[in-house]
């Protein structure tokens, strides 16, 4: 009896002491930055995570971070494409907010390049058709007033046929030749995943007072400077995919998108002229006026040709050079202007072009 008298007020004093320590808060929280070790700005979408634990988090847009992870000495791993990944170790109180500051150093990344099918995206080496691709950072030079001359001369087996000199106008494009006497030849168009049919833009008809208008090509509403990546499907394994409407090969367009991070602005500008590099080789008036007098001569000396003209008296004295009056310096003016921003969740771009092609 006095055994169990000193024993059960010691066990419930030992449960009463065990439960504040119970209650007492066995994790803490890591908060911080990740900011660029050279510009010192914030980076967004940077991946934090807790070596050897399920915890982890992403920065926000202004490259701020809070993680919740158990008390303790815990190493952090932090990585984002483009950057050398960087493990800081960092000693976390029970209870308590711990701040770090986190500095990454760029670094150049090679990624795969990646192909965008009917049905996904693909690497490269497991596509086995025949796919050719054009950089538009180097397709997008000199007065380009559609897509369709980012395509001339830059990939093989694709011949492109200009209808008419107009600015705009239709082309005719054939991947690796003709494939039918009766049926469309043209290729098809993928934008952003969305076909659309090669014809022209513009109806053709008779207006009153004027002729038909040109076929235009349908590409005039795509900017050339809002083009990411162009990818042209060459053979039936590749355009397979998209069925008859790919029979005579598939131009993939992908158009710029916005990236996470401060609204930015973009405004690029030129101003070129043309001219004709040669000129026609045409008589001069004086040379013009000596041969008709020759032939008037050897026509005068033919007594069979009956009366003598009277050529002679309507040559005048003009000296016009009719091809170079037809020709001009013709002027281009481009402008564009760009938007993007956005965050995680959203992300946005949106352009404005002008362009007037004499």
């Amino acid at each position: 009896m006095v055994l169990a008298r000193y024993v059960v007020p010691a066990l419930v004093g030992g449960l009463l002491w065990a439960v504040p320590l119970r209650a007492q808060d066995t994790t803490g929280t890591i908060t911080g930055e990740v900011t660029d070790v050279g510009t010192q700005q914030g980076l967004a979408g940077v991946i934090i995570r807790v070596v050897g634990t399920p915890f982890g988090t992403q920065s926000r847009t202004n490259g701020g971070f809070t993680l919740t992870v158990p008390a303790g000495v815990r190493r952090l791993r932090v990585t984002r494409i483009g950057y050398t990944p960087l493990e800081q170790e960092v000693t976390v109180a029970a209870g308590s907010v711990t701040p770090v500051n986190l500095a990454l150093s760029p670094q150049a990344a090679i990624l795969e390049p990646v192909v965008v099918t009917g049905y996904g995206s693909q690497r490269r080496e497991a596509i086995t058709g025949s796919v050719a691709t054009v950089d538009p950072a180097t397709a997008d030079v000199g007065v380009m007033t559609n897509v369709n001359g980012m395509l001339q001369g830059r990939v093989a087996g694709v011949n492109i046929t200009t209808n008419n000199g107009e600015p705009g106008s239709g082309v005719q494009i054939r991947i690796r030749g003709a494939t039918s006497i009766n049926a469309s030849n043209e290729p098809l168009y993928v934008i952003d995943g969305v076909p659309i049919a090669n014809v022209e833009s513009e109806a053709a008809g008779f207006g009153i007072g004027g002729s038909p208008p040109l076929p235009r090509s349908p590409l005039n509403l795509l900017n050339p400077s809002d083009i990411g990546s162009i990818t042209i499907l060459k053979d039936a394994s590749a355009t397979a995919i998209y069925g008859s409407r790919g029979a005579n090969g598939v131009i993939l367009i992908e158009t710029k998108k916005g990236a996470a991070g401060g609204a930015s602005m973009t405004y690029d500008t030129y101003v070129a002229t043309a001219s004709p590099a040669r000129s026609l080789d045409v008589l001069s008036g004086d040379e013009y006026r000596q041969f008709v007098q020759g032939q008037v001569a050897l026509y005068n000396t033919d007594s069979t040709k009956g009366l003598n003209p009277t050529y002679l008296a309507a040559l005048g004295s003009a000296n016009t050079d009719w091809a170079n009056a037809v020709n001009r310096s013709a002027v281009t003016h481009n402008h564009n202007l760009a938007f993007t921003g956005g965050s995680d969740i959203t992300r946005y771009r949106a352009s404005l072009n002008f362009m007037n092609d004499q």
